[in-house]
Order: structure tokens, then sequence, then C-alpha cells
């Protein structure tokens, strides 16, 4: 019996600096690579032809016959698409399966951060970004000639009025239900019903007193980490859908989703209730799920001054904010303090942080979490 995966098309792509990057340059490493994941973790075969454009400038005989074993394509338009004329033969490819007389093959669209009209090559918008893909298709012409050119708008207007997925949209205010979406649907299409996408959505997630950290430390945390490929999520201090707990819905999922935490204790940590109520999910969930790994670093305190902390919680609370807390909270709070205290720190400094500490701190990730930067599975 013939292979039947589905295929997630990677048919974005980016150009800068006067020539063409590979496709799907522009959200390879964050939204593709987690929608791949997705798919591939609800058992839906997925496939991606990762190093195609390295072969040549045409599609590949590999990716063609992917295609036709395919029962569904789903299409990442992003900004830059149309620019590549590698992307539009593969998307001109994958309509001809999908307008075959079979009638087999299913065409799943997604436009990210881009509307669907600019897919649609809708002329009548008065916005220059709104042009975007008809420029570039402008472009196309001087070198493929108009005859080609013309299919390939053919095809973008096609799949614009499919309009099945844009992003962002108000009900996606977190993107991985962006992807939950996507999956369900995409499962829908080849008959096999999908409650939620198990999938990692963050690499690395931050967790700090942002009243107490200076902002230049996390802001270079944060870059040397996705310099190294990684994906982090910013615990920021804020009030959005604060439930009873203290934390945030958005804050809930992030740590569901993520492979392991940054916990930056530094001298007022622990003073926080916002942080104590992130530092207590955490550890919980790590504790019950062993999913998340938690590697503390120690900014400009010590270990002994966060144990200090733990032990005279409950009295320093009451003194700060003049609010009584449960004491069976309080108690939770100090076990949580205690236990993540104990973990092997990544880093511990009493000074500015350098270039040394920031990469210690990757490296304790990639060792004591055991992740490596972001790189696509198997098929």
């Amino acid at each position: 019996m013939r292979r039947r995966p589905i295929l997630a098309a990677e048919v974005t792509s980016l150009c800068r600096r006067g020539r063409r990057e590979e496709p799907g340059a522009d959200t390879r490493t964050t939204f593709t690579t987690d929608l791949f994941q997705a798919l591939k973790a609800a058992d839906l075969k997925p496939f991606m032809d990762d190093d195609g454009i390295k072969r040549g400038n045409t599609i590949t005989s590999e990716l063609e016959e992917a295609i036709r074993n395919s029962r569904v394509s789903i299409i990442i338009f992003s900004k830059d698409y149309a620019s590549s004329s590698w992307c539009l033969d593969e998307l001109l490819y994958i309509f001809d399966q999908y307008r075959s007389k079979t009638k087999t093959h299913g065409i799943l669209p997604l436009f990210y951060h881009v509307d669907p009209s600019i897919v649609r090559l809708n002329d009548k918008e008065d916005d220059k970004r709104e042009k975007q893909f008809g420029k570039a298709l402008d472009e196309h012409e001087k070198t493929f000639g108009k005859k080609k050119v013309d299919r390939w708008r053919e095809v973008l207007i096609g799949c614009g009025l499919m309009a099945e997925f844009p992003f962002p949209k108000q009900k996606y205010s977190f993107p991985i239900d962006f992807i939950d979406d996507i999956v369900r649907t995409t499962g829908k299409e080849v008959g096999i019903s999908i409650k939620e996408a198990p999938v990692f959505r963050y690499d690395v997630l931050l967790s700090y007193e942002s009243m107490d950290i200076r902002e230049n430390f996390i802001k270079r945390l944060d870059n040397e980490l996705r310099s190294s490929k990684f994906i982090p999520f910013k615990a920021e201090r804020n009030e959005m859908d604060r439930d009873e707990d203290g934390t945030s819905e958005l804050m809930d999922a992030a740590i569901s989703r993520s492979r392991s935490s940054i916990i930056v204790f530094s001298g007022n940590y622990a003073y926080s209730p916002r942080c104590l109520d992130q530092l207590l999910k955490m550890f919980e969930y790590s504790t019950e799920t062993k999913r998340l790994v938690i590697v503390p670093v120690f900014y400009q305190v010590s270990k002994d001054q966060i144990r200090m902390q733990a032990e005279n919680l409950a009295a320093s609370l009451r003194g700060m904010y003049k609010k009584q807390f449960e004491r069976e909270k309080v108690e939770r709070w100090k076990e949580a303090i205690k236990g993540v205290a104990q973990l092997p720190a990544a880093e511990a400094f009493s000074g500015a942080a350098t270039k040394r500490h920031l990469k210690q701190i990757v490296k304790a990730i990639e060792e004591k979490a055991d992740r490596r930067p972001r790189k696509l599975p198997p098929v």
C-alpha cells in the first residue's frame, strides 16, 4: 500500500541583501518547526523538504513524489513567500495535484502574519505592503516570462480565496492555539479526531523579578539564547487574565509548553507573590510531570540568601504587603523555593553579568536540561 503522509510543506522564503535565501527562513526556526512537531506528535506523518533548495533552483523529484503521496498539503504564506520562484513552483505542483481528476489531495492554506487579500493580489488596497506579492511577481516576469508568472498568479489567487487560517487573529492570542487548530483541522481532513497537539512551544521559560533585575541582563540573556537557536519565553510583569492563584492563562500555557525554565533568583525574587506563584506552578508541574527541567541562576545573591528568604517568608510578606496569605500557600511557596534553590545552578555571580556568564547559562540548558538548539526531527 502506498504511504500517504500529511505534507507540512515548507513553502515560505526570505529575501535579504539582494540575494535569495533558503525557503522558509522567516518561519522555520519557530512556527514551522513547532507545527511540524505537532503534526508528528499527533501521528499525522508530516513531510518537510528541508534542503531541497540547496540541490538546485527547481523542486526535486523527491518532493514531487512526497506531494503526490500526501493527502493534504499545508501551505504557509508569510510576507516574503512570493519572492521565491522555488516556492511558487512547489505551490503550482501542489495545486495541480489538488485539481487532478482523482480529487484525493487537499490544500490547507495558512496566512502567517499576512492578510489573505495580499495572496489574492488585491490591487485595490492602498497600503504598499498589500501589493508586496504583486510586486514580487512583476519582478519574476522579467526572468521567467508572463506565461509562467500568470500561472503563479492564478494559483496564488486560488489559495487566497480559500482563506482558512489567518494569523494573527483575535482568538489566537497565544500562537500554540493557532497550531492546535491547524492540527485538529488537518486530522479532520483525513478522518482522525485530535483533541490536543502535544508540542513544546518554547525551549526556555525565563522567570525573574523585573523590578529587581537590570533589564539589560535579561535582554542579553534572551539574545544569547536566540543566537544559540533556542526559543525563549519571558515571564514579564503583567496583570492580564489573572486567576485566583495569581498567575495568568498565558503563563500557565507557557509553563506546560516549555522544555525547560531558567529561574533568575535576585534580591527581591522571593518577596514577590507574582514570582512565587510562577515558581510554585513550575516546581509542582516539574515534580508531577517530569516534563519541565528547572535550572536556577543566582543573580547577585547566594543560595543561602534565597534559603533564608524562604525561611522568613511569611513574616516578610506580612511586613511588605500588609496582607495575610493563607498559611498553606506560604508553606507551599517555601517548599518550592527550597526545592529549586537546591537544584544544580547554571551560574551564580555577585557582580555584573559577563559574556562568559551568559554562555555558561546557555551551556547549562544544553547539558542539565539535555536540550540542544532546535533541530527538525527526522520523518
